[in-house]
C-alpha cells in the first residue's frame, strides 16, 4: 500500500464532484444493545454500539484466508448482524427487497423474507441501505423507502408493519433512510424526518406510535443510545445537528449544530466513558470532534478538519480515533484522542469501512482488500491482507465467532474463516 500525502482538500460545496460523491451517505447504519457474549452482533456498530468487537478467538495473521461460504443476497450497501448461529443481512432484486438469515457456520439459508421495494440507485450503485436490527427472539429492518417491519428471528415470520411516510408523515432526505432501528426496553427508535416526528419512538411489541419529537430533516446515520446525567438518551445525527432526547419521552437535551453539504451527515457517533462522545462527518464541513456532555450544554474539547468520514464511522481504541477518511479520495486516518492532532495517514483504502477487534482494525478497503492492522498510534503497522471481494465494497465487515463477514454493493457476499485452528 502506497503512502499519500497528508494534505486534505476540501470541496466547495458547489463542486459537482461531492455532488456525484454525496451518495455514499447512505452507507451510515444503526445500533442496539449490551453485550452478551462474542457471538452476538445485534446492531450494525455492535454490541456496545461502538464498532468494537468482543472477539478473542480469532487469528489475525493469514496470507490466503480460508473463504468458508459465499451468498449473492441483491444489491445495497446493508451490512451484518448475528445472533447466535443467525447472520442476517438484506438486499434488493428486480424491484424486491430480501431480508436474508444463513447459517454462521454453513452459509445455508435459513429462511428470507422477501417485500416489494422499488429499486433506485440513488447515485451509487443504490438498493437496501440499513442494516437488519435483532432484539432477543425479533428483528427490525426499515427499507429505504420507508417500509419498517418487525420479523421472528425464528422463521422471518411478520409479526407487524408500519410505514414512516405514510403512517407517521415521515420525510425523506435526498438519499432516502439509511439508519438502522435502534431498541431501547419497550421502544424502537428510528430517525423518521418530518414536523413532530422527526424522531419517531414505537412500541418494539406492537408498531404502534409512543411518542414523536422534533421538526428536523433525517440524517442518515443510526441512532445510539448514551446515559447522560443517569438519563436514558438517544443521540441521532439529524440534517444539520447532532440532537439527543430523552428516551422515556422524547424531550430535546441538548442540539449541537453540524452543517455539511447536501445535508449529509453519515457518520454514527462513537459513544466514550465519562460522558464523552466523538463525532465526524464528511464532505463540505466535514471533521472531527470531541464533546464533553457531563455539563449543562456539550463542550467541544478538540476539532480536527483533517477526519472526513462519508459513510464509514469512526472507532476508538486507546489514544487513538481511527477512521476512513477522505473527499476525492480515501485514507486510513489515526487521530489523538486526547488532543485531536493527527498522528498518521495511509492510502490505499479507497472509501473503505473498519471495525475494532481488540487492539487490531479490521478492515475493508474499497477494492475488497481485508486489511489486519495494528489499532496504534505509532504508525500505520499492517498485519495480514488479502483481496476477498472484486468490485465497489462500502460494507461495513463484521468479525464474529472467528469469522468475517464482508459483502460488496452488488451483494456478493463472503464468510472467511479466520478462527484459530
Amino acid at each position: 500500500m502506497k503512502k499519500v500525502d497528508r494534505s486534505v482538500r476540501v470541496l466547495s460545496k458547489k463542486a459537482t464532484a461531492m455532488q456525484r460523491n454525496a451518495s455514499l451517505c447512505i452507507v451510515a447504519a444503526s445500533a442496539l444493545t449490551s453485550v452478551v457474549n462474542a457471538a452476538e452482533w445485534p446492531f450494525f456498530r455492535g454490541p456496545e454500539y461502538t464498532g468494537a468487537s468482543q472477539e478473542s478467538s480469532w487469528n489475525p495473521k493469514f496470507s490466503d484466508p480460508r473463504i468458508a461460504w459465499k451468498a449473492e443476497v441483491g444489491t445495497g450497501a446493508a451490512s451484518f448482524t448475528v445472533m447466535g448461529n443467525r447472520v442476517l443481512t438484506s438486499g434488493n432484486k428486480d424491484d424486491k427487497d430480501t431480508i436474508w438469515c444463513f447459517d454462521l457456520d454453513s452459509g445455508k439459508v435459513l429462511w428470507k423474507d422477501t417485500f416489494p421495494c422499488k429499486f433506485e440507485k440513488r447515485m451509487f450503485e443504490g438498493g437496501t441501505a440499513s442494516t437488519p436490527t435483532i432484539d432477543g427472539d425479533r428483528v427490525y429492518n426499515l427499507s429505504y423507502d420507508g417500509q419498517l417491519r418487525c420479523l421472528n428471528l425464528a422463521d422471518g415470520s411478520l409479526v407487524w408493519k408500519a410505514h414512516l411516510i405514510d403512517d407517521f408523515g415521515g420525510n425523506l432526505s435526498t438519499w432516502k433512510y439509511a439508519g438502522s432501528p435502534l431498541v431501547q426496553g419497550k421502544l424502537v427508535i428510528v430517525d423518521c424526518g418530518g414536523n413532530g416526528n422527526s424522531t419517531l419512538a414505537l412500541d418494539k411489541s406492537t408498531g404502534k406510535k409512543v411518542w414523536g419529537s422534533g421538526n428536523q430533516n433525517a440524517g442518515y446515520a443510526s441512532p445510539i443510545p448514551m446515559n447522560l446525567k443517569g438519563e436514558a438518551a438517544v443521540l441521532v445525527f439529524k440534517g444539520k445537528s447532532m440532537v439527543a432526547q430523552r428516551v422515556s419521552d422524547g424531550k430535546q437535551l441538548w442540539e449541537v449544530e453540524w452543517e455539511t453539504s447536501y445535508d449529509v451527515n453519515a457518520s454514527s457517533p462513537v459513544p466514550l466513558p465519562n460522558e464523552q462522545i466523538v463525532i465526524t462527518s464528511g464532505y463540505g464541513g466535514g471533521r472531527a470532534a470531541l464533546y464533553d456532555l457531563s455539563g449543562s450544554s456539550p463542550k467541544e474539547l478538540w476539532r480536527n478538519d483533517d477526519i472526513k468520514t462519508k459513510m464509514s464511522s469512526a472507532v476508538v481504541h486507546g489514544d487513538g480515533v481511527f477512521a476512513v477518511s477522505g473527499d476525492n479520495s480515501g485514507k486510513l486516518i489515526c487521530v489523538s484522542l486526547k488532543t485531536g492532532k493527527t498522528l498518521w495517514t495511509e492510502g490505499g483504502f479507497g472509501f473503505g469501512t473498519l471495525t475494532l477487534a481488540g487492539d487490531k482494525l479490521v478492515i475493508l478497503g474499497e477494492s475488497g482488500n481485508l486489511v489486519i492492522a495494528e489499532a496504534t498510534t505509532s504508525g500505520y503497522k499492517p498485519i495480514s491482507e488479502a483481496v476477498i471481494l472484486k468490485r465497489k465494497c462500502w460494507v461495513n465487515p463484521v468479525l464474529v465467532n472467528g469469522r468475517v463477514l464482508a459483502k460488496n454493493n452488488k451483494g456478493d457476499t463472503v464468510c472467511v474463516d479466520l478462527s484459530k485452528e
